[in-house]
């Protein structure tokens, strides 16, 4: 055998192998896209959620304002605004009608007649507003120089959790900003906000 005839086997041999590696290129190249498309579009769900939980809180401290200007323009009828309930218990609809109904014991004084009715029309709008809005108010009547105050906490249900006993770090950070004895589950958060009049 010469060595023109060895040299174009050698040649033949090594052509067939490269022909398969650039295949194989090809594959990797295409499971690395594939990863990539995945994660970008775990950031875009990422996103989305984070900025509907970031409206939410806009809408709840913009309900807190609410009440606030409610409580200074009555702040005589202050402790009229506490309300205890739980989350769960806040699930029936409330009708503005019935404010001197839930609180018949408090309508025949005019400042907490007002407290009663401004309280069902906030809680109204705050059900409409949040996903199962619902709030804890306890006021505090101070005496100077502790000025008379309220703590506020407005909740609602994460629509984004599919699972309501989901354990995750976010939920449990949630779950600590609720009122104590809220008896609220992963799903539901919780922000609080202090009311100085």
């Amino acid at each position: 055998m010469s060595i023109k005839k060895i040299r174009c086997m050698a040649s033949r041999s090594r052509a067939r192998t490269i022909r398969g590696a650039s295949l194989l290129e090809v594959l990797v190249s295409v499971l690395l896209s594939a990863i990539g498309l995945l994660a970008l579009a775990g950031a875009n769900v990422a996103s989305i959620r984070y900025s509907k939980m970031s409206q939410y809180k806009g809408t709840a401290t913009m309900l807190a304002a609410d009440l606030a200007e409610r409580m200074r323009a009555n702040a005589n009828g202050l402790v009229g605004y506490a309300v205890a309930a739980d989350f769960a218990a806040q699930a029936s609809p409330l009708t503005p009608s019935s404010a001197c109904v839930t609180y018949a014991s408090t309508c025949s004084n005019p400042v907490t007649a007002m407290a009663a009715s401004d309280l069902v029309n906030w809680r109204i709008v705050v059900r409409n507003q949040l996903p199962e809005g619902s709030v804890s108010v306890a006021p505090s009547a101070g005496v100077w120089p502790a000025m008379p105050a309220a703590d506020v906490w407005i909740a609602w249900r994460d629509p984004a959790v599919a699972n309501p006993n989901e354990n995750s770090t976010d939920a449990r950070n949630f779950a600590k900003e609720c009122p104590p004895n809220f008896s609220a589950d992963q799903a539901v958060r919780c922000i609080y906000f202090r009311i100085n009049l």
